[in-house]
């Protein structure tokens, strides 16, 4: 599989892929599995979620802008000055549980047997994967003209499991109006410390329903807002057949600051995508 990751450089927007062996992915086992599914632990370096700050041991480390700030603004009078004794360091934790709001396509675009089949295969996938890892996790469904809560944000999907086999698909497909129902059950579960946000976008990439500019724009504005609340992001491509879809899908996750990924092409999409899940769970 290919992981595309997407970046601006000098004013050019180029896509770099980077081989994911997920055949080999898909046969992990043994201690390196362990360490995959192992104890989450706090980390001394840069990667991994910034939970707390700490006073520094010595002069590396993450400095903690914030925290440090807070110390000296309590240790002045009047103008601000930070002292050594004022520095704080970043505890980020690898692997933190995660609140993933799930929004998939269930428009029309996804009417046959063999799609909505391994669509309901990949939820299931997800949903195992959030129920063995702790994380909370809700489900967005977007058609017609809106976007439904399908699984409101739970810790206990697993007994949702009759809602997933209900879905049923058909009509327009407002993708913005997905993105917006996803962002917006994020922002409440950002207020919560321990659960890092985690959007998941599944599409075809083919809106063609607006909320107020128009189907493409909205979504694009949805994903720059995405980015600005700093909401972990991966958008998978449903469909890759359809190149214009293929093509919106890799600008909203460019747009959104998120990863991109395809899913068309693979026998097993729901076990890759379970290996996709512990891919991004360890940049969390």
């Amino acid at each position: 599989m290919k992981l595309k990751t997407l970046k601006k450089e000098e004013g050019k927007v180029e896509s770099q892929e980077e081989e994911v062996d997920v055949k080999k992915l898909l046969k992990t086992k043994g201690k390196k599995k362990q360490r995959i599914y192992g104890k989450r632990m706090d980390s001394k370096t840069q990667k991994g979620r910034y939970i707390k700050s700490k006073l520094p041991k010595d002069s590396s480390g993450d400095i903690a802008i914030d925290a440090t700030l807070r110390a000296a603004a309590m240790s002045s009078n009047g103008g601000i000055k930070v002292k050594s004794e004022d520095l704080r360091h970043k505890i980020r934790k690898h692997g933190a549980k995660a609140s993933i709001a799930m929004v998939v396509d269930i428009s029309g675009s996804m009417f046959s047997d063999r799609k909505a089949n391994k669509l309901k295969g990949i939820l299931n996938s997800v949903i195992e994967d959030a129920n063995r890892h702790h994380d909370r996790i809700s489900v967005v469904g977007f058609k017609g003209e809106k976007a439904e809560v399908i699984i409101p944000t739970t810790g206990r999907a697993t007994s949702f499991r009759e809602q997933v086999d209900n879905i049923r698909v058909g009509g327009t497909t407002p993708l913005a109006a997905g993105m917006q129902k996803g962002l917006e059950i994020l922002e409440k579960e950002k207020l919560k410390a321990e659960f890092v946000p985690f959007l998941l976008v599944l599409s075809d990439g083919m809106p063609n329903v607006a909320l107020e500019e128009g189907p493409m724009k909205d979504a694009l504005n949805i994903a720059e807002k995405i980015k600005e609340k700093e909401i972990h992001t991966v958008i998978i491509n449903f469909e890759r057949s359809v190149r214009y879809g293929h093509e919106v899908n890799m600008e909203l996750a460019l747009a959104a600051g998120g990863r991109y990924y395809d899913l068309e092409d693979l026998k097993d999409p729901a076990g890759a995508m379970a290996k996709l899940l512990e891919y991004e769970r360890e940049n969390l």
